[in-house]
């Protein structure tokens, strides 16, 4: 097993600068979206304001509304991974959220510097460990951007599936993770079959 390099931790009131910068880094963001109307709060947003919708979508919400912060291990701000809950009926393209489910849709996003070694598959190994540890939820979605195949390869290492019902929506591909296909991969994993 190899070291750690990555840690996770909810986010920080003194996180916000770094998350705020990181989103209107325009390498970050090439084929990303915010999803403000998801998040709830938008990189516009004063970093007040901003945090103050965080809390009331925290306390509304609970931990199924998570916005992570990615640190190397000697505390250097890297990254951050956002998920949030679907409503019902919620749609994205030709993808329609399972009735009856919690289903949480987010993505990671790292600093340009940090790309290319690695650290976004550990990083989003422990957010998906992280998630389907402290919430409820029965499933992970996430929407690389075709254009954008690094995303999708480092969502694939983790255990994430393509949904091939449609190509792309709005340029983006449609990625499921279920909590049964997670347990199962890391029931082999661990060599517990």
């Amino acid at each position: 097993m190899h070291e750690k390099r990555v840690t996770i931790a909810e986010l920080r009131e003194e996180d916000l600068p770094f998350l705020i910068s990181l989103w209107h880094t325009a390498e970050v963001m090439r084929y990303a979206d915010e999803f403000p109307r998801l998040r709830g709060w938008s990189k516009s947003d004063d970093l007040r304001t901003a945090w103050d919708k965080y809390q009331e979508n925290r306390a509304a919400l609970g931990r199924e509304y998570t916005q992570l912060i990615l640190r190397l291990v000697d505390g250097t701000r890297v990254g951050e991974s956002f998920f949030v809950p679907l409503p019902e009926r919620y749609t994205f393209g030709k993808w329609k959220k399972p009735g009856h489910i919690e289903v949480l849709m987010g993505d990671i996003k790292l600093k340009p510097e940090y790309w290319r070694k690695g650290l976004g598959t550990e990083g989003m190994q422990q957010v998906v460990r992280w998630l389907f540890g402290n919430t409820n939820c029965s499933m992970l979605v996430v929407p690389p951007h075709r254009k954008n195949p690094a995303a999708q390869r480092v969502y694939e290492k983790v255990g994430f599936e393509l949904y091939r019902e449609m190509r792309s929506w709005r340029n983006h591909k449609v990625m499921e993770l279920s909590r049964q296909r997670y347990d199962a991969i890391h029931y082999e994993h661990d060599g517990l079959r």
